[in-house]
């Protein structure tokens, strides 16, 4: 029986090497196809019909292009391969979207700073308000929302610049005086003839002159600040 099979064995031989040889040939006539510039789709096709591995090492951030973009590529295009072997390849994804942060009740130069440090760029309109000047009463976007190309616009409020009639304070009570000012935030100093007086004061102090004077403009936003002389009534 083993005499009749011992003339296969040279041809068996003989095709196993061919197999072989084939097998080793065919690898090193396999060259490494572009991808650069592909997306994931496109590369999976090629390397698929190659019989290669595509595998991603890494993603970038880059705004201009389509997300999946084949960015790096290694082996470089042209060199050879042998089949199943693997293809390291780097695509883009797109940056983390930015929110705007809330500037709302933050003065201008606050912004600017946070601004500079984050890479926005701010544009700033002021508006007339009766809100403090320099404050920032509204933005676009709004707090929260997505910031398109690192951009936002800030409201600022100018202050109120209407002027008004400052009032007359002689012959009220200084105590009535007082309270009036303390409510528009107005600073003052006190004098009974050239002597300043401190706090706490007496309550039958009258006004008999004042600074600035009645009927004078002024305007809300800009600080006042207020002399008064009494005496005792």
């Amino acid at each position: 029986m083993i005499k009749k099979m011992s003339w296969i064995l040279p041809f068996l031989t003989f095709m196993i090497g061919y197999l072989f040889l084939q097998f080793f040939i065919a690898d090193q006539s396999l060259q490494m196809p572009i991808l650069l510039g592909k997306n994931l789709l496109e590369a999976t096709q090629i390397c698929s019909e190659l019989k290669l591995n595509l595998r991603i090492v890494t993603q970038k951030e880059v705004a201009d292009l389509t997300p999946g973009t084949i960015i790096t590529q290694k082996p470089m295009p042209g060199k050879s391969l042998k089949p199943h072997q693997s293809i390291f390849i780097a695509i883009t994804k797109l940056p983390d979207p930015i929110i705007a942060p809330n500037f709302i009740h933050k003065k201008n130069t606050q912004i600017e700073t946070l601004c500079k440090e984050k890479g926005i760029k701010n544009k700033m309109y002021m508006i007339e308000s009766s809100y403090p000047k320099d404050e920032c009463i509204g933005q676009i976007p709004q707090p929260g929302e997505p910031l398109d190309l690192k951009k936002i616009s800030c409201y600022i409020s100018s202050g109120n610049l209407q002027q008004y009639l400052f009032p007359n304070f002689i012959n009220t009570f200084l105590i009535d005086v007082l309270e009036f000012l303390k409510k528009y935030d107005i600073s003052c100093d006190v004098y009974d003839k050239d002597q300043k007086i401190l706090p706490p004061y007496q309550g039958n102090y009258i006004v008999i002159n004042q600074k600035p004077l009645a009927g004078t403009f002024v305007q809300p936003n800009k600080k006042l600040y207020v002399q008064l002389q009494v005496i005792i009534s």
